[in-house]
C-alpha cells in the first residue's frame, strides 16, 4: 500500500506518489501520555509534600540540582 513507515522517510510514498495531490503528510504530537505523566509526577509531589514538607522537598530537590 506503500504508506508503511520502514524505512524512516520525511513523508510516507504514498502521499509522494499520489498524482493528483489527493494526499497530504502533517506530522501532529500528541499530548495525552504526556499529561499523563505530569500527573503521575504531580500526585508524587504532593505525596512527599504531605509526608516531609514543601520545605525539606524544595531543600532536597535545590540540592539534587546543584548535582
Amino acid at each position: 500500500d506503500m504508506c508503511e513507515e520502514e524505512p524512516p522517510l520525511p513523508e510516507p510514498l504514498c502521499v509522494q506518489w499520489c498524482l493528483s495531490d489527493a494526499l497530504t503528510y502533517e506530522e501532529r504530537e500528541e499530548e495525552g501520555e504526556e499529561e499523563e505523566k505530569r500527573g503521575e509526577m504531580e500526585i508524587g509531589l504532593e505525596t512527599l509534600v504531605k509526608k516531609y514538607g514543601l520545605k525539606t522537598v524544595m531543600d532536597t530537590v535545590a540540592r539534587i540540582s546543584k548535582g
